[in-house]
């Protein structure tokens, strides 16, 4: 056995593991090992950390960022992939605070926390308004304002954080993988409107002939090759 692996060695048929690879900056051969996993359905937030990490060590963001976008949906407050989204997007925080604060926390919880949130929130509401109710009538005497004012709040926040996260499940998602040319219609014979560069993000709205209509985050929109651009939510 100790001469089979031997030959096998020299051979350069033993395997490395995908760190490994990693750290002997063998990034393609590690990003291969990495998706392997992805090909035999295990999906989590480290995995796709680590295939960013891959496609940044190799020079293409927009991939890089699809990745981290992809783990930062399963695990928003992993604090590694929000840093790595960060140097990559460099996106502008929301001029008012309190909105930017709101969103920033909105984005350190999860699709299915807020799932739990939004009915714990629900039960406690209509529990406060049933003793509200009670003590209209006379039945009893006890302080439910502040009560109803705490749990109507958190209800709302809940309510707000939920929508938002469903949101995305049910936006089409993207990023641009690939700087492209965004045109007037679904093809390169129409106007040129703009460049879109590499890890800019927005919604697919519609698809026509290979080509997406794309609004990104700024507002602006055109039609792109679909080529140029992936899903972040794969459905």
């Amino acid at each position: 056995m100790l001469y089979i692996s031997l030959f096998l060695f020299f051979l350069g048929e033993v395997q490395k593991t995908a760190e490994e690879y990693y750290r002997n900056g063998e990034y393609e051969e590690a990003l291969q090992e990495y998706k392997k996993y992805l090909e035999k359905g295990i999906v989590n937030p480290e995995l796709y950390l680590n295939i960013g990490n891959c496609y940044y060590r190799m020079g293409e963001f927009g991939e890089s960022l699809l990745y981290y976008r992809r783990g930062w949906f399963l695990s928003p407050g992993n604090k590694n992939i929000k840093h790595n989204i960060y140097l990559i997007a460099k996106r502008e925080e929301t001029p008012n605070p309190f909105f930017s604060f709101f969103r920033g926390l909105i984005d350190r919880i999860s699709l299915r926390t807020f799932s739990y949130l939004l009915a714990l929130s629900f039960n406690l509401l209509v529990g406060v308004l049933s003793i509200c109710l009670l003590q209209r009538v006379k039945l009893i005497n006890f302080p439910t304002y502040p009560f109803l004012f705490i749990t109507g709040f958190f209800f709302v926040f809940s309510l707000l954080g939920f929508s938002s996260w469903y949101g995305r499940v049910k936006s089409n998602w993207l990023v641009i993988t690939e700087t492209t040319i965004a045109y007037s219609g679904p093809g390169e014979q129409f106007k040129e409107l703009m460049r879109v560069e590499e890890t800019e993000e927005g919604n697919l709205i519609r698809e026509e002939n290979g080509w997406w209509l794309v609004q990104f985050q700024e507002g602006e929109g055109g039609w792109i090759d679909s080529t140029k651009a992936m899903r972040v939510l794969n459905r």
